[in-house]
């Protein structure tokens, strides 16, 4: 086997031993998915139902992916191969976009069997897309409506499994299944009360976990993470929290609470423990908000702290909804004062030529990639590579998701800066957070740098 013929089939090869003799042939548009859905529907008949999948696809090459590389497209072409692969010959797919599919399932006797092809899916796009350059992980989100009526309308079929993609991501599971499409509008309402109520409640609530500085063992900032109340179900997942408030035009509000949260919890508690900074993160639609800068101020004239004590992360993906706009909106931030990171800093390849006009001052290296460096040498050489860039554009290196003594002794020795996982501590609340860096300053004594 040669070097090129071994890199495609690793690259499109599915861990499933077994797979449909006969896939199907054609990759729609979505037009004419949604023109054969309509047909699909009229051709109904018994207690046949149709479903539809749509797919949302969280790549850790995301940048890459949107700026349409020749390495984005093979790893796109890879992706199709494998969700195809899974697939009957009647059964029909598109792309719509560079991160989301929509998938038919004509003639089904049982909508069960919806949910076995979504489980069939997810694992087949549960290992990772390796070429000689990069590892690509890829991450599902699939929403899935049934429908049995023949005059059921396409598009209402795909707003329900849009929103059932959504109620998969606030209760944290891979898929999720709606049998009306009437029920969209429902689960609309149900979240944004739910939302509404967790606010408006003073519900919602922040921890805090360490940032652990490798040379001189001292916590010196903290990552503020929004906790939705355990006792309120459905329990929502920091990820899904802020995807619905994106959703549901309430970010700002969203952003508003943690602000005032964090600021009010660093001057009662905080502050007296030597800590230096609080990051807090900023979603996409914030960060094209043109008032946000005074929305930041407002909240640190509130407390009475300067924005030095503020630290702004924003992810890859956030950084490419408009990247000329980003970019602008960060050296505006950064002259007020602001320090701002790069979190879930993956392969970067495409972003190098950006990554020199960010006026940050951190880069995290995704913990996708920390947690298997130990038995994965793709993995070890990336975030020895990340470490590696960081240093080279004058920046500090985080390692988050480090959970075991093995990852930090790797990561301290490849020069990593900072260390945030559980390997140190979990999340915790102000007050317990207090207490606990008092113990560990005691348990690590002060080291020179």
């Amino acid at each position: 086997m040669n070097q090129k013929t071994g890199f495609f089939k690793s690259l499109f090869a599915t861990p499933a031993a077994a797979t449909p003799p006969e896939p199907p042939r054609q990759i729609f548009d979505p037009v004419s998915l949604l023109a054969q859905l309509k047909r699909d529907l009229r051709a109904l008949h018994g207690a046949e139902v149709v479903a539809l999948l749509v797919i949302s696809l969280s790549r850790s090459d995301s940048i890459e992916a949107t700026l349409v590389s020749t390495g984005s497209l093979i790893v796109q072409a890879a992706i199709i191969e494998r969700i195809r692969s899974t697939l009957r010959h009647q059964d029909h797919m598109a792309m719509a976009g560079s991160d989301e599919v929509w998938v038919v399932l004509p003639g089904l006797t049982s909508a069960t069997l919806a949910n076995l092809a979504a489980t069939n899916i997810a694992r087949a796009l549960e290992a990772p897309f390796i070429d000689d350059h990069s590892v690509v992980t890829v991450r599902p989100g699939i929403g899935i409506a049934v429908a049995s009526d023949p005059d059921r309308e396409p598009v209402g079929l795909l707003k329900a499994a849009a929103h059932a993609r959504l109620r998969a991501r606030t209760l944290n599971q891979p898929y999720f299944v709606t049998n009306a499409v009437e029920d969209s509008d429902q689960l609309s309402r149900n979240l944004i009360v739910d939302l509404e109520a967790a606010l408006g409640g003073n519900l919602l609530s922040l921890a805090y976990q360490p940032k652990v500085d490798l040379r001189t063992r001292r916590v010196q900032s903290v990552e503020a993470l929004i906790r939705w109340p355990s006792d309120v179900k459905p329990v929502m997942t920091p990820t899904a929290l802020v995807g619905i408030a994106e959703e549901f035009g309430m970010m700002e509000e969203l952003t508003r609470y943690v602000l005032n949260t964090a600021l009010g919890d660093y001057v009662n508690f905080l502050k007296h423990s030597g800590l230096q900074r609080i990051w807090i993160n900023l979603s996409a639609r914030m960060l094209c908000e043109p008032h946000l800068p005074d929305l930041l101020q407002q909240a640190l004239e509130i407390w009475g702290v300067p924005a030095q004590v503020l630290g702004l992360e924003v992810t890859e993906s956030t950084l490419i909804t408009d990247i000329e706009q980003s970019i602008t909106m960060l050296h505006t931030l950064k002259r007020l004062g602001f320090e701002m990171a790069i979190d879930d800093f993956g392969t970067g390849y495409s972003s190098l030529a950006y990554l020199r006009r960010f006026p940050i001052s951190e880069l995290k290296v995704d913990k996708i990639f920390v947690q298997h460096m130990i038995t994965s040498e793709s993995d070890t050489q990336i975030v020895r590579s990340v470490i590696d860039l960081a240093h080279n554009f004058g920046l500090k290196i985080v390692a988050e998701g480090v959970e075991d003594q093995a990852t930090l002794a790797a990561l301290e020795a490849m020069g990593c800066d900072q260390i945030q996982g559980y390997v140190f501590a979990k999340a915790l609340p102000a007050r317990e957070l207090v207490t606990w860096i008092a113990e560990f300053d005691k348990a690590h004594p002060r080291q020179s740098v």
